[in-house]
């Protein structure tokens, strides 16, 4: 499943000219029509990957109180997010990490594919087929990342060195012409909270 946190939109504003003051809310849809529903405070949603956009990636803090998770606006718990933009930036280490930048309007969220499965001692007590199969994964998601390319990516939200960066768990590259509308205005759709891999690696770049 996946959850949308999304300001609501007046008078159908722009993601950037919105005030940061509104209370996040959970939307849903049906029959196209979005409807709009107040989560209470504190909202605990680990493990759920949330659909956001840059600015809000860019905001989180991690929670004091609870490990390995942020906190949104001082409001909601979570530990993965979903976004949609496009790459501009790309680094990659052999056998090590393939680092990217996404851009979608709204600020540039640092990404990492971690591509030592092999050699990590994250790994060292999984079973090696399963090893295997997870950095082939890890991989073949790596080939996704070119510039320009418009994606979908989900994963671990982790603040590294002072930054924010998400931690990959899947990349898709988004053909639809309207999906970044569709991203943007907050719509939520059910898709299973199955991470493409482990991500695993380290802790940051």
């Amino acid at each position: 499943m996946s959850l949308t946190l999304s300001t609501t939109y007046i008078n159908h504003q722009p993601p950037q000219l919105l005030s940061t003051t509104t209370a996040p809310t959970l939307s849903t849809v049906h029959s196209g029509v979005i409807f709009r529903h107040p989560l209470p405070p504190m909202q605990s949603l680990h493990d759920t990957h949330v659909k956001l956009l840059a600015f809000d990636i860019l905001s989180l803090i991690p929670s004091s109180s609870h490990p390995n998770t942020v906190i949104r606006k001082g409001t909601h718990i979570l530990s993965r997010a979903e976004t949609l933009d496009i790459i501009t930036f790309w680094e990659h280490k052999s056998d090590r990490f393939l680092k990217f930048t996404i851009d979608d309007g709204t600020g540039c969220i640092p990404c990492v594919i971690w591509l030592n499965q092999l050699t990590s001692p994250y790994f060292s007590r999984r079973c090696p087929p399963d090893v295997r199969r997870i950095a082939e994964v890890a991989k073949s998601f790596a080939t996704f990342v070119q510039i320009g390319v418009l994606v979908r990516v989900r994963g671990k939200v982790g603040v590294y060195r002072g930054n924010v960066q998400l931690t990959v768990a899947d990349v898709v590259v988004e053909r639809d012409p309207n999906a970044e509308i569709v991203h943007e205005g907050g719509r939520s759709e059910s898709i299973s909270t199955k991470v493409g891999f482990d991500e695993g690696g380290g802790g940051g770049f």
